[in-house]
């Protein structure tokens, strides 16, 4: 008698597995913004099948936009050849403020590269965002990918009591 496998194995076992991301690199401190709070938490995101070969995901991520915080919905792209991605992050320094510096592709000296185009987006959960008291987030409207977006590639000088991340604050490059 031979036994064969329900498709439904087949697709759980496809599901299982990570999903392809770019190489990471750390965020440099000049970088890092001064934020007037830390972000919100998370906000789930249904994450489409990658639409092509060798196309990356970037997660959402929590932007500053001012006065608040708005979420920049994750996408599937394709990334610039020879670029790495530094994740966004937050940090505290050693004066108590809170820093921020958003996600950037950069080339092999550290320079900041325009955002490739979005081959697909996520579908964000539109539900509120609760902090972990349980109170309503005030935030921005969801930052959709555009067509054909670009970041200006001129980096800023650090402020004076900003975080050093290679001094062991922040992330390790790998979120």
């Amino acid at each position: 008698m031979r036994w064969y496998a329900p498709a439904s194995l087949a697709i759980l076992a496809a599901c299982v597995g990570r999903l392809a991301h770019p190489p990471y690199v750390k965020q440099p401190t000049a970088a890092l913004e001064g934020v007037e709070y830390p972000p919100p938490p998370a906000r789930v995101e249904f994450v489409p099948l990658s639409p092509a070969r060798g196309a990356v995901w970037i997660d959402g991520e929590w932007a500053w936009q001012g006065r608040r915080w708005a979420w920049r919905i994750g996408r599937w792209v394709q990334p610039p050849p020879g670029a790495s991605f530094s994740p966004w992050t937050v940090v505290r320094g050693e004066d108590g403020r809170t820093y921020y510096a958003s996600g950037a592709w950069r080339d092999e000296d550290g320079g900041v590269l325009a955002e490739p185009t979005a081959l697909v987006a996520a579908r964000p959960n539109r539900s509120d965002v609760v902090d972990p008291e349980g109170e309503l987030e005030t935030t921005g409207h969801p930052i959709r990918p555009a067509k054909d977006s670009s970041r200006d590639a001129a980096a800023e000088p650090a402020a004076e009591g900003t975080p050093d991340l290679d001094a062991g604050h922040g992330s390790d490059g790998d979120p």
